[in-house]
């Protein structure tokens, strides 16, 4: 092109016509050549020398951090930095954090079919109720803060035994009221509801329904008789489908995600310790993307009160 303009004094219309360019084009590359000669024709980067929208590096350090202490994906970050989604998710793959080691079940189930969700019209309607189980910390901390195989490791962690979260969430705005007991019998649950039901009227919602698994607990006369005590209709998911309750099996997720293995606690207590303060965060303060952003108590009308129990 550019021997054709200054070796055959081609006009630049022809050589853009022959070319099949448009005539800036040629007059770009014969001026490169004027001016830098054989080098100037080398192909060169297209990023502009300033880019005033680019994300600042503090904001991507926050990205970054939100993600290793959370295990937040694109759009909860996103939303909390005020960034489009697409923005986050380039800043974690540059920082080769564009994947969990555990993805979202119900996106990755999307990509199979399509995922039919619900939600119902009122607070109350239908409030889902499961128990999650989870190892206790001896005193002094587990093998996270020890390190594997310090003495006595096996015999401590027999000691610790478990403990068992029952929880209780509204359908419609996810509000949570959970508790750490010391098992899943049919008693312990049957007063789990009784303390549960009462907590949701003193906020002003009346449950209708309640929505369980096929847990020997959920079966027992224990658990009926509290139903029943408390006007309260039971239905059951259908074995093997744990999907069917899946407000309450995502929100234990994001205990083990946000709390239970957020840091290396050294005693139990500590842990318990820090699970009201944890419940209060996730009622009042921790947005939901199913609630367009809004918290369990915004979306109730914030009514709430600050109290946990």
């Amino acid at each position: 092109m550019v021997e054709c303009v200054l070796g055959g004094q081609w006009p630049v219309s022809a050589v853009a016509e022959r070319f099949q360019v448009d005539p800036k084009t040629v007059r770009k590359w014969r001026d490169r050549f004027l001016a830098e000669g054989p080098g100037g024709l080398e192909d060169r980067s297209s990023r502009p020398r300033r880019s005033p929208n680019k994300t600042s590096r503090r904001t991507e350090r926050s990205v970054v951090s939100l993600r290793r202490r959370h295990r937040w994906g694109a759009d909860r970050i996103a939303h909390r930095v005020q960034l489009a989604p697409s923005t986050v998710q380039r800043i974690l793959h540059a920082h080769g954090m564009g994947r969990l080691d555990v993805g979202d079940r119900a996106t990755a189930a999307a990509k199979r079919g399509p995922v039919v969700r619900y939600q119902c019209e009122h607070p109350g309607e239908l409030v889902h109720v499961d128990v999650k189980k989870l190892s206790g910390i001896p005193p002094g901390g587990g093998w996270k803060v020890r390190g594997r195989g310090y003495t006595g490791e096996h015999a401590v962690k027999r000691r610790a035994g478990y403990r068992f979260i029952h929880t209780a969430v509204d359908d419609r705005t996810r509000l949570a009221y959970s508790e750490i007991l010391t098992d899943e019998q049919g008693p312990t649950a049957a007063a789990f509801w009784h303390r549960a039901h009462q907590w949701f009227t003193n906020r002003g919602i009346t449950v209708e329904r309640v929505l369980t698994d096929n847990g020997s607990c959920y079966r027992s006369r224990p658990w009926a008789t509290a139903l029943a005590d408390t006007a309260v209709t039971h239905k059951r998911t259908r074995p093997y489908r744990p999907q069917t309750n899946g407000k309450v099996e995502r929100f234990h997720r994001i205990l083990l995600e946000e709390w239970a293995y957020l840091r290396p606690w050294r005693s139990d207590q500590q842990r318990t310790r820090a699970y009201d303060g944890f419940i209060h965060f996730y009622n009042h303060h921790r947005p939901h993307g199913a609630l367009d952003w809004h918290t369990p108590a915004q979306t109730l009308g914030d009514n709430l009160p600050d109290e946990h129990t």
